[in-house]
């Protein structure tokens, strides 16, 4: 796989006019094999795509598409870049970082995950939000891992009250230090754990840069001010991904985490039963669907759950974007990206795909662009024994 990319990178930058002679060319990727080219030549808007190079390439994406009929088929994708050289300049941060320092780290994480989600599979989801939720405030630091005894860190804010995973980080980065003691940062742990959750929810399986180092301060307050709010609308949201460097698309890509897991009703329950302030029902939340909800979430049951993707629950594919275009949507945050023409395009393109190709390769670089929110490399921060430690 690393062969390949070389080879179609030598291949790219030998030539001025990036033919990529019997590949397709998509403002994001470039495929080695034939994948749906209507959807891929399909082109919403430039600013869906802020940069529009297919000449530059990313790193190589491998994907497992798990069916009834098969065991896993492993393809390659070769993801194109906002930019080449921003793929070199993120600061210490890269693929195989531990390959001489602590060799085999990446199976040894896959390992103790298998026997962790095989114990509780709905951790998958958990371990996705963690890392989501640590990359938001501070970088992707494991500052969310830290502890506090006055209650004031990270994890204490209201938003992460239901954030799961802590122990599962802990129980990994116990098997790590074992092996390689102190060479393991918290932060690319988290990292390497959300890409296996995606995976083992039959999602992409993607290289994942490693180099973090750990923060050691951890405030309740930013957490409150950085992570973006689960009624927001597509401005608000764009607003909060832009401050990590992320693009508007990567925010309605990202938004698809929520095909697996659940939300409690309390995150939701405004739209049910007080959406304008006069006890009345979102209208844009599809009527019949809303009339479930209120029976899953009645007034007096907020601490109860239901899944953001009522389409395949548990299983990572399109079944969100499925729900979001069909008004389904439980977050209002979901529901608002069809309200805006750029994020409902890529709804409605992702609805009628026919492969799950070009989400998974476009999920694949988003989320390696979030890994690099905040980081901290080289001598900054720190690598510490047990990711909880107390700040205070």
């Amino acid at each position: 796989a690393r062969m390949a990319c070389l080879l179609c990178l030598s291949t790219v930058m030998a030539s001025t006019n990036c033919p990529l002679q019997g590949q397709l060319k998509h403002p994001y990727y470039i495929f080695d094999r034939h994948i749906n080219a209507a959807t891929i030549d399909q082109d919403l808007h430039p600013s869906i795509h802020p940069f529009p190079l297919p000449c530059t390439i990313r790193p190589c994406v491998h994907w497992f598409i798990e069916s009834s009929a098969m065991a896993s088929a492993t393809f390659l994708i070769l993801v194109a870049a906002a930019s080449l050289l921003a793929s070199f300049a993120q600061a210490d941060l890269q693929y195989g970082y531990y390959n001489t320092t602590c060799p085999g780290v990446e199976e040894l994480v896959r390992t103790e995950l298998e026997a962790i989600f095989a114990d509780d599979s709905t951790l998958r989801a958990g371990l996705l939000r963690l890392h989501f939720h640590d990359c938001f405030v501070r970088g992707c630091d494991a500052s969310l891992m830290l502890n506090s005894h006055n209650g004031t860190a990270e994890k204490h804010a209201d938003p992460n009250l239901t954030v799961r995973g802590y122990e599962a980080i802990e129980a990994i980065k116990k098997v790590v230090e074992k092996a390689c003691p102190l060479v393991v940062s918290c932060a690319d742990i988290m990292a390497m754990a959300a890409r296996d959750a995606v995976n083992f929810s039959a999602g992409p399986h993607y290289e994942v840069e490693t180099g973090r180092r750990d923060g050691n301060v951890s405030m309740l307050e930013e957490a409150l001010t950085n992570l973006p709010p689960a009624d927001g609308n597509v401005t608000v949201l764009t607003q909060y991904f832009a401050v990590k460097n992320l693009t508007m698309k990567d925010m309605v890509v990202l938004s698809a985490a929520h095909t697996i897991g659940v939300t409690h009703c309390s995150s939701f329950s405004k739209r049910l039963y007080n959406f304008t302030g006069a006890g009345d029902q979102d209208p844009s939340l599809e009527p019949a669907y809303g009339k479930t909800l209120t029976t899953k979430c009645p007034t007096e049951k907020m601490a109860s759950v239901v899944p953001m993707d009522d389409v395949t629950v548990d299983k990572f594919d399109l079944g969100y974007y499925e729900s979001v275009y069909n008004h389904r949507a439980v977050l209002r945050s979901d529901a608002a990206l069809l309200e805006d023409s750029l994020t409902g395009a890529y709804v409605a393109l992702m609805n009628n795909a026919s492969s799950l190709d070009t989400f998974f390769a476009d999920f694949a670089v988003a989320m390696i662009n979030m890994g690099r929110a905040g980081v901290l490399t080289g001598t900054q921060g720190e690598i510490r024994e047990t990711c909880g430690v107390y700040v205070d």
